[in-house]
């Protein structure tokens, strides 16, 4: 990267520019997010120069910033909500390097593909869910009231109870933060300067009227020049956090996974989940030791990092040094900024969460995708939020399971003259002393065999029905696959018939030839895939004719010489 920028000095430049603007957007939303956490801005701003520099250090991705994300802070506010204000910032540090140990572990056990296992109906109804809960949240700081509540939507409604209560100058503010927020976003200039602009206006104008009654970061904490000496977090507090841990590590893995995959690197590559991974857990526990908050992959900061120019790593490391320098000479001027600022900037983010597109796109796919959206956003509101994610998880998988097990279709092939074969409707009934061809198709796991027997056609009053099963493309059986064949080819059997599978790959050999299990009571005759599609299916059916022309007993097998030899070889008697 340094041989990179002495070559070239105009990336310099361009990762200053986007250094400087990611400073200018990550700085204010450090401290927002610190305070959905319930704790000081600072600790908001400490992270965003401690664990930013050791996730862009120790992550592959170029552009990713890590950094805190309001989904994050929301789950890590209502985990700490049971405590006092010692208690939260204590089980604060000790969260953050949980986090961050989980997050080793998801890269050694190689998980960085997490998202694939939570579906987007389930990440839209848990971001939405959140973003409703951090706008309900910021209305005390919004309007300079207090509401009394240990939920947030019990809160609110005391809020709603008491509208009296109202700051109006402190409600101004956070009007007029919005509205410029909303406003210069509009304007290509002052895009990514606009959080930045309506708090120093805003909070300016706060001072400048001498408006006692506004609430200031000042008021919350005082905010101490410099950046704290390393302290080890209090390991005794462990056990009451890891499963909170553990849900935050989940949701910044699924977070970052998705931005891993979506920002590709500048030569087009994709990043290295599993590394990112890592770069983020060394982060989270080194962000532990200086007071910070957990974090992971920020979409929102990435975009502005890649909108901005960035070239290399260099400018995220810009952008947390510009922070530091915030935090080590201007802490005064922090110490001014106003709540109500702050809790327009965070309401205006939230809305960024609640999109309509996405809300509409997983209503008008199926049922199961809006079941999954709306039990997740109703789980959001309701529970605290690190449950929440269980379920969001537990729903995902859950819907994964059901969903393939139904995916499992079985079709009739009929040959044809010119060797070709036509698909049909599965008969109501086997024919007599005639091979019926049935292909399965999809994933033979143990939910998905119960649905395939309900759809194998029954014996029931057939003469030597013979069926040949062609199962071409699965990979995999199970114990539970087995013993449906099994007990189907015993079925046919009893009805003089018998049952020969076709397309056979060589993971499902491996495992009918390590149990044996096919081989009891009567071995099944098997035709393994070969390169040539087909070509399996067509000697099954010249040895099922051959079978039923030769007046075979059921379980009795043929010698298969008549089949070419090269093709014969590949057949076989489990």
């Amino acid at each position: 990267m340094i041989r990179l920028v002495k070559q070239h000095p105009q990336i310099l430049v361009k990762d200053l520019i986007a250094g400087a603007t990611g400073a200018a957007v990550g700085a204010p939303q450090a401290m927002g997010f610190a305070l959905i956490a319930g704790v000081s801005p600072i600790y908001g701003l400490y992270t965003a120069v401690v664990a930013t520099i050791v996730g862009t250090l120790a992550g592959s991705s170029v552009y990713m910033t890590v950094a805190p994300t309001n989904a994050l802070a929301l789950v890590v506010g209502s985990t700490l909500l049971p405590f006092d204000q010692i208690g939260q910032i204590e089980r604060l540090f000790v969260l953050t390097l949980l986090v961050g140990l989980f997050q080793l572990l998801f890269a050694a056990l190689r998980m960085g593909s997490l998202t694939r296992f939570v579906s987007n109906a389930v990440m839209t109804g848990f971001i939405t869910g959140a973003g409703l809960l951090i706008i309900l949240g910021q209305i005390d700081n919004l309007t300079g009231t207090s509401s009394q509540g240990d939920m947030v939507l019990l809160r609110f409604y005391n809020w709603l109870s008491n509208p009296h209560h109202i700051d109006l100058p402190t409600l101004f503010i956070g009007a007029a933060t919005i509205i410029m927020i909303f406003s210069m976003q509009r304007l290509p200039r002052f895009r990514y300067m606009a959080s930045l602009l309506a708090l120093v206006v805003t909070s300016g104008l706060v001072w400048l009227l001498d408006w006692q009654s506004v609430a200031t970061v000042g008021d919350i904490s005082t905010i101490v020049p410099g950046l704290p000496l390393p302290v080890l977090p209090n390991l005794a507090l462990i056990p009451e956090l890891v499963l909170a841990a553990l849900a935050v590590a989940v949701l910044a893995a699924v977070q970052s996974a998705a931005i891993s995959s979506s920002v590709p690197q500048p030569d087009g590559t994709t990043p290295k989940a599993n590394r990112d991974l890592f770069g983020q857990g060394l982060a989270n526990i080194v962000a532990s030791v200086f007071q910070g908050m957990p974090t992971c992959g920020s979409l929102v900061r990435t975009a502005v990092n890649v909108s901005a120019g960035a070239q290399t790593k260099l400018a995220n490391l810009l952008s947390a040094l510009l922070i530091a320098i915030v935090v080590i000479g201007l802490s005064s001027l922090v110490e001014q900024v106003a709540m109500p600022a702050l809790a327009g900037l965070l309401i205006v983010a939230a809305i960024s969460l609640i999109r309509r597109e996405s809300l509409r796109l997983v209503w008008r796919v199926n049922w199961s995708a809006r079941v999954a959206m709306i039990i997740t956003f109703v789980s959001a509101l309701v529970l605290p939020l690190e449950y929440s994610i269980y379920v969001g998880v537990a729903l995902s998988l859950g819907l994964y399971v059901y969903s393939s097990s139904q995916m499992i279709t079985l079709t009739r092939l009929v040959p044809l003259p010119n060797g070709h074969f036509l698909e049909a409707p599965i008969p109501s009934r086997l024919p007599d002393d005639e091979p019926v061809i049935l292909c399965a198709r999809g994933s033979l796991y143990f939910a998905a065999v119960h649905r395939l027997e309900e759809l194998m056609p029954l014996p029931r009053d057939s003469r030597r029905p013979v069926v040949i099963l062609r199962m071409r493309g699965n990979q995999y059986l199970g114990s539970t696959g087995i013993r449906f064949l099994r007990h189907y080819a015993a079925q046919l059997r009893s009805h003089g018939g018998d049952l020969i599978l076709s397309g056979i790959s060589d993971k499902v050999r491996a495992e009918i030839e390590r149990t044996g299990a096919l081989g009891e009571p009567g071995p099944i005759q098997i035709f393994y895939a070969e390169h040539e599609i087909f070509h399996a299916t067509e000697d099954a059916l010249a040895y099922a004719r051959r079978w039923l022309n030769n007046g075979a007993h059921a379980g009795e097998k043929l010698e298969i010489h008549a089949i070419p030899t090269e093709r014969a070889s590949r057949s076989t008697s489990a």
